[in-house]
């Protein structure tokens, strides 16, 4: 089998720290981890968010100023920050550019679908010299201005449901981690939420039910630990797509634990398909959340961009030359 990894070692690094993470839990913790860090990657940059949107453009002028590996310290809402900053006018600014993850937020749940440890154990990767390209996401959904939005995503996208949640979830303090806050946003988003009736069209296949939510993943875990993509593969050029039919409240906090254990599929409302491209669209008005946070609302499109980003991963990563058939 061929080597899926890329051998190269960095040569200008960059932190890109959101210190408010976690209800300011990322600035402390990464203080405590600053002479590890120092210690490992040798002479760094240090650049510190100061609000919605910052990591993306703190990402940009870092690798415009030649920083060729960027690491994002902090919750997966930095990570997603920090990938979209990857990507200029669509196109990549430096496609030899590499990204690891330091997970010290509210979660990281991409720490996990890299294999990578969060927090001090996440140090002795940062300087690696094997990078793997992986898939990313590429998402076009509708502001509420009408106008397309664009962002790139690295874990899924939720329509329906999980938008809401995002929108509930982000309103409030996440001092009680991610899984707690999750399961609130859950919890209070599962009264106010009806289902709707939403069209899904996966690789030009068309399916228009009532669902409560469809889920586009590229990663394999979100929401604080919840395994959406027990299938996944990081580097096939394919997404997962879920389409999760009606479900009352105690139905849907009786499946959460099986969207943790990656056993969804029990439930007889949920369907499964692999596609490269998926367009959702509905009547009323559903919220669109990629990677946690709130990017407008339907309808949307979701496009795999093969092997986009390159990034460290820990051992073992699911990769098509690994891939279980």
């Amino acid at each position: 089998m061929s080597d899926p990894f890329i051998h190269q070692a960095p040569k200008k690094y960059a932190v890109v720290l959101n210190p408010n993470a976690g209800s300011g839990r990322a600035g402390r913790h990464f203080a405590r981890l600053d002479a590890e860090i120092a210690h490992t990657l040798g002479e760094y940059a240090l650049f510190q968010t100061k609000g919605s949107g910052h990591g993306t453009e703190l990402t940009r002028q870092a690798l415009h100023e030649g920083y060729d590996r960027i690491v994002s310290a902090g919750g997966d809402g930095t990570h997603f920050e920090v990938v979209n900053g990857f990507f200029e006018g669509g196109e990549a600014i430096n496609p030899e550019a590499s990204m690891a993850v330091l997970g010290v937020g509210t979660a990281s749940d991409l720490s996990r679908t890299y294999n990578v440890p969060k927090g001090r154990g996440a140090i002795a990767f940062l300087n690696s010299d094997r990078v793997l390209p992986v898939d990313i996401g590429r998402l076009s959904s509708t502001g509420e201005d009408g106008e397309t939005v664009v962002r790139y995503f690295n874990t899924a996208v939720h329509m329906g449901l999980g938008g809401l949640v995002a929108e509930h979830s982000n309103r409030r303090t996440k001092v009680l981690g991610g899984f707690l806050t999750f399961l609130l946003g859950v919890i209070t988003a599962r009264i106010e939420y009806t289902d709707c009736e939403m069209s899904v069209e996966c690789d030009g296949e068309t399916v228009s039910d009532t669902f409560m939510e469809v889920i586009v993943a590229k990663g394999f875990y979100d929401g604080g630990g919840m395994h959406v993509a027990p299938n996944g593969v990081l580097d096939n050029g394919f997404f997962e797509v879920y389409t999760m039919g009606e479900m009352g409240l105690l139905d849907t906090l009786r499946n959460i634990p099986k969207m943790y254990q990656g056993t969804q599929l029990e439930h007889p409302a949920v369907h499964y398909r692999r596609a490269k491209c998926v367009t959702v669209s509905a009547g009323d008005r559903v919220a669109v959340s990629p990677d946690g946070e709130v990017a407008g609302v339907l309808p949307a499109t979701m496009e795999v961009v093969p092997k986009a980003l390159r990034v460290v991963v820990g051992p073992d990563p699911r990769v098509v030359n690994r891939e279980r058939v």
